[in-house]
C-alpha cells in the first residue's frame, strides 16, 4: 500500500467522523429525531444502562459506522479514478445503507441494549422507500465523496 493510499484512508476516517457529527445535527431538519438519541433511548429501555452511558455508546457506534462509511467511500475512489464510476458507487452506497438501515439499527440497539444477539425475525423490514432517509444518506455520502475527491486532487498537486 502506498503512502498516498494510507493517507487517503486516514483522511477518509477523519472526514467520515466529521460528517457523522454533522449528520446528527442535520437529521432533525429532515423531520427525524437524532439517531444517537433514539439509540440511547433504546439501550436504556432494553437494558440497565444509565442515560450518559447510553448516549456515549450511541455516539461511539454512530461515529464508528460513519468512519466505516468514510473508508468505503475511499475504497470506491481508489477503485475508480473517474468521476462517473465513483459517483455511481457513492449513489449505490447511499442507497444500500438506506435499505439496510432499519434492520441494522434495530439489530445494534437490541444487541447493545440486551447484550445478546437478537433474532433476525424480530428486526424490521428493509427500507426500499424513496424518502427523506434516502436523501439524507445520499447527502451524507456525497459530502464524504466530494471531500475525498477534492482532497485527492489537491494532494496530487502538492
Amino acid at each position: 500500500m502506498t503512502k498516498k493510499t494510507i493517507t487517503l484512508l486516514i483522511s477518509s476516517v477523519v472526514i467520515g467522523l466529521l460528517v457523522g457529527v454533522i449528520f446528527i445535527f442535520v437529521q432533525p431538519l429532515f423531520g427525524m429525531s437524532a439517531l444517537t438519541q433514539r439509540h440511547a433511548e433504546g439501550y436504556m429501555k432494553l437494558g440497565s444502562m444509565s442515560e450518559s452511558t447510553a448516549l456515549v455508546s450511541a455516539w461511539f457506534v454512530h461515529l464508528f459506522i460513519s468512519a466505516c462509511y468514510g473508508i468505503a467511500s475511499a475504497i470506491a475512489l481508489l477503485i475508480s479514478r473517474n468521476a462517473l464510476p465513483y459517483t455511481l458507487q457513492i449513489v449505490f452506497l447511499g442507497w444500500i445503507t438506506t435499505v439496510i438501515a432499519p434492520p441494522a439499527n434495530a439489530f445494534l440497539v437490541k444487541l447493545i441494549g440486551t447484550q445478546s444477539l437478537p433474532a433476525i425475525s424480530t428486526l424490521p423490514a428493509l427500507n426500499f422507500a424513496f424518502d427523506a432517509k434516502l436523501v439524507l444518506h445520499l447527502i451524507f455520502f456525497a459530502v464524504i465523496a466530494i471531500s475525498l475527491w477534492s482532497y485527492q486532487r489537491i494532494s496530487t498537486q502538492l
